[in-house]
């Protein structure tokens, strides 16, 4: 008796069913997987048939007494039995995840948030005069740079936010800004404008915090990156806390530190370190935050949360400029 590979075998089931079978007949000895009940429903029907083809397996759908029969080969049966077994589990487990997130409006109107970068940006750089209440823009990058020396040793713990808002130029200032603008509108969208801008500031000051933590040398850095990628850490935490499945919920972290290979490691001066503790500090909030919805709890409404996350900045420089 010659032996077969399973797909062999498939192709020989198949070749002599296609031969020997009259049309509308169903084949000797194949046998039933739908039980004695049939198919419950036309979703059913169409799932399976989809599920058996995609597999290669020959079925044939046959109706006695009103009521609707999957047959297969007797040598495939419990391949057939076995794949959609598994895929109706897997439609179960997905019917139990959460209910999605209700979508907020205008968070678009987040990009306005990233203005005060490019005014900020514009004083320094001399595009126009500023106040005469404030120093001298020359002085502002000594003043607010992370040095993590000076946060460690001399507690100027305004240096974490403050750094946020310094650019080394203008290329960084625009690359931060577009991309910052794209998602934090994507996290706005599931958590409104206020709530993410605040996510944003706080997931890039404990990032700048977390890399004061971890360096145990003295290592001067600055950017709103920091905070860019703790908004796409936020928005993975957040989509992956509603998945009841861990195989699905992996899937937003793993996008998350897709897009950190891909954007966070170009550059000759590129902080990858700043860039990870971004991204693992986003990924705590927005799992808090997924935490949080979960359970009902209130929080922060949304415009004192985003005049909250721009008065963080305003007060650190304030501090900072009070110790020149």
């Amino acid at each position: 008796m010659p032996a077969y590979s399973p797909s062999s075998l498939r192709l020989h089931v198949r070749s002599r069913w296609a031969v020997r079978r009259r049309p509308g007949s169903l084949p000797s000895f194949w046998r039933n997987i739908t039980g004695p009940t049939g198919l419950a429903d036309y979703t059913q029907r169409r799932d399976w048939r989809l599920v058996l083809s995609a597999c290669s397996i020959p079925h044939v759908l046959s109706v006695f007494q009103g009521r609707e029969y999957i047959y297969v080969p007797p040598l495939l049966e419990q391949a057939a039995l076995r794949e959609v077994t598994d895929f109706d589990a897997e439609r179960g487990g997905s019917a139990s995840a959460l209910p999605p997130l209700p979508v907020h409006p205008y968070g678009g109107l987040t990009a306005f948030f990233l203005l005060p970068l490019i005014l900020w940006h514009g004083l320094r750089m001399g595009w126009w005069p500023a106040p005469d209440f404030l120093p001298p823009p020359q002085t502002w990058f000594s003043v607010g740079v992370l040095d993590n020396v000076l946060v460690r040793v001399y507690g100027q713990f305004y240096r974490l936010a403050t750094a946020l808002t310094l650019h080394a130029d203008l290329r960084h200032l625009w690359g931060n800004v577009a991309f910052g603008a794209l998602f934090l509108a994507l996290l706005a969208r599931l958590t409104g404008v206020g709530r993410a801008v605040w996510l944003t500031m706080l997931g890039g000051i404990l990032g700048n915090a977390l890399t004061v933590l971890l360096r145990p040398r003295a290592v001067v850095s600055l950017g709103f990156s920091t905070a860019l990628f703790a908004s796409v850490g936020a928005l993975a935490g957040l989509m992956a806390s509603r998945e009841a499945q861990r195989r699905k919920a992996v899937l937003p972290i793993a996008a998350g530190a897709a897009l950190l290979a891909m954007l966070g490691t170009e550059g000759e001066n590129t902080d990858y370190a700043a860039h990870v503790a971004g991204l693992v500090c986003g990924l705590a909030l927005g799992l808090a935050e997924g935490w949080r919805l979960r359970r009902g709890w209130p929080a922060l409404p949304q415009i004192p949360a985003g005049l909250l996350a721009l008065a963080l900045p305003v007060l650190a420089w304030w501090w900072a400029f009070g110790t020149m």
